[in-house]
């Protein structure tokens, strides 16, 4: 697809960035994401994502909670489900963003995980935020290895951050960039560390033999 005038506009600071470009743009535009999460984490990355043109749709039967309001969702949208809060709020924050099924999956845990690459886990472990992701040849079972044994993301100002991070991250891995199995551990006030992937027993034999 070729960018509109609008839309090099619209996205002119990320086509300026050496790892996007116009045609990095494009692929962002033209790559779904699927979205099942509604707290503080799920929303950001929708609004993150859906304002860098990804076209987004929510998944799943969750409703949203009362700790849903924010700035993608309002109290009057408690007990409604999130796909259809989501396909009513995507057009207004970026109307290039109205997806349709299918994509990659972005999820807060515990989730189930099928579909295409890119998936993006966003959990924790009590103390800090984490997101485990994995790109179109990354190990399927290395990843539910190690999301299986994190726990549910961070709220609040920790859960917005995680967010974003999660959403950049779907964004490089939908742009082909860095590996196609990882982690990041996020911890206050903003500390970012590696989290490497537990392996499955596939990988694990695989990487002992000589």
């Amino acid at each position: 697809m070729a960018l509109r005038e609008d839309q090099i506009l619209r996205y002119s600071r990320q086509i300026l960035l050496r790892d996007v470009g116009g045609r990095g743009q494009e692929a962002l535009l033209s790559g779904g994401a699927r979205v099942d999460g509604l707290g503080a984490s799920g929303l950001t990355a929708t609004a993150y994502l859906a304002g860098g043109g990804t076209p987004v749709t929510g998944v799943g039967s969750l409703t949203m909670g009362p700790w849903s309001p924010g700035f993608l969702a309002s109290a009057a949208d408690v007990g409604q489900p999130v796909a259809e809060v989501l396909a009513r709020v995507v057009p207004e924050v970026n109307p290039d963003a109205v997806g349709t099924p299918g994509g990659g999956l972005l999820a807060e845990l515990p989730a189930a995980w099928s579909g295409e690459a890119p998936w993006v886990a966003l959990g924790g472990d009590g103390a800090r935020g984490a997101v485990v992701f994995r790109g179109k040849d990354g190990c399927v079972w290395c990843f539910g290895e190690t999301v299986r044994h994190l726990g549910t993301p961070p709220d609040g100002a920790m859960g917005v951050a995680l967010g974003a991070l999660g959403a950049l991250v779907f964004q490089r891995l939908r742009l082909g960039l860095g590996p196609s199995l990882g982690g990041r551990w996020l911890s206050a006030p903003g500390a970012m560390t590696d989290l490497e992937p537990r392996r499955c027993s596939r990988c694990a034999a695989a990487e002992a033999k000589p």
